[in-house]
């Protein structure tokens, strides 16, 4: 993967980019030294950096906290100093003065859609500062990684032409891959190399592999996940997108509950799901372990997952091969969101990829399903 034999850092911002990291290295740096870096962008992770679990798989672990930021907005002349000359804002990052040595890495890898979160921006700034020879790996942040094409670190090409012309450094050639599960899902927009300069590469996740990373994941989140206690679980929407007409949202899932019987059938919430609760007649599931744990401790395996178009239930396919039933309305949602939902290439190559993974586009298809 890389000419030389340094260091490696991954970045990890929420549970879901450890898990995937954790296959990464797994896969491809075996034979590699590895640190790991958590951000404070998911609370959990604070956890699992202050107790010590992670040491018993990596070299060295950091925790970078973003609100220290000082300012994520900064004028062209405060970039192009911290970019090319020195960049107080790295150190800052790192409350407890636990700094990762960037000199020792010779690649970095993080998740990001698009382009790199501001964490992400303060670690590329100063890695190349610290040597201009670093490369730059993508690894993917589920749905959004197959449907969002990724952008430079360096986007614009005033910044790409100073760093070539000033530091001999050259983003096109420092970060040229993006690591996903199933590239073969990826949008057109996202699988155009030439376009976007990022070639796709598989993460391989065969059922050896599988076994060793989810018996990692188990002692890293340390987490017992509740019971779901219904044989149907709805997985809500983010608020973002719900429109002020929330009725229509909601009536499906109450007519759902209402045909498999209101004590087979779940709701979780969305953390930022505001029309996601009900009357005491729908149940709620809310645990705060992340929801991938549960696909790795094998307790989603007899149970049916509906959404319109939450992620979060693919999870489980492209990481632990679940066998769950997973069910997308998202043709039947008529007005809930202020957007439509585009992606109905890759909702379509999902179902032909994985079994046990159905669209309903009418209410007579979806009373078949359950």
């Amino acid at each position: 993967m890389a000419e030389n034999k340094k260091r490696v850092l991954g970045i990890a911002s929420t549970p879901y980019h450890l898990m995937v990291f954790l296959f990464l290295k797994d896969a491809f740096l075996s034979d590699r030294d590895a640190d790991i870096l958590l951000t404070d962008k998911t609370a959990s992770l604070r956890e699992v950096y202050d107790s010590g679990r992670l040491k018993e798989f990596f070299g060295d672990v950091f925790f970078a906290d973003g609100k220290r930021i000082l300012n994520p907005y900064k004028k062209a002349l405060t970039q192009l100093k911290e970019s090319l000359i020195s960049n107080p804002e790295y150190p800052r990052l790192f409350a407890d003065g636990h700094i990762p040595e960037l000199s020792l890495y010779s690649d970095i890898f993080f998740a990001s859609p698009g382009l790199p979160d501001e964490i992400s921006k303060e670690v590329i700034k100063s890695a190349v500062l610290a040597d201009r020879r670093i490369r730059f790996h993508r690894f993917e942040d589920g749905f959004a990684s197959y449907t969002k094409p990724p952008v430079h670190a360096v986007s614009s090409g005033a910044g790409r032409f100073l760093y070539r012309v000033l530091k001999r450094f050259d983003i096109n050639r420092a970060e040229r891959r993006l690591y996903l599960f199933e590239p073969s899902l990826a949008e057109a927009a996202v699988a155009d190399e030439k376009a976007t300069g990022f070639a796709l590469r598989q993460i391989p996740n065969d059922e050896d592999r599988i076994r060793r990373v989810t018996e990692q994941i188990r002692k890293v989140f340390a987490f017992s996940p509740k019971e779901i206690p219904a044989p149907y679980l709805f997985l809500g929407q983010g608020t973002d997108n719900v429109t002020n007409n929330p009725k229509t949202y909601a009536s499906l899932i109450g007519k759902i509950a209402e045909k498999v019987g209101y004590e087979n059938f779940c709701l979780k919430p969305h953390p930022r799901g505001t029309y996601d609760h009900f009357d005491d007649t729908i149940t709620m599931y809310e645990d705060p372990a992340p929801f991938e744990i549960c696909f790795a401790e094998g307790s989603m395996e007899d149970k049916t997952l509906l959404s319109y178009y939450s992620t979060a239930c693919v999870s489980g396919k492209l990481l632990f091969h679940s066998k769950c039933r997973i069910i997308f309305l998202y043709p039947m949602a008529g007005d809930s969101f202020n957007e439509k939902c585009d992606y109905e290439n890759y909702f379509t190559k999902l179902q032909n990829l994985y079994d046990n993974v159905y669209i309903a586009r009418t209410p007579e298809q979806l009373w078949e399903m359950l």
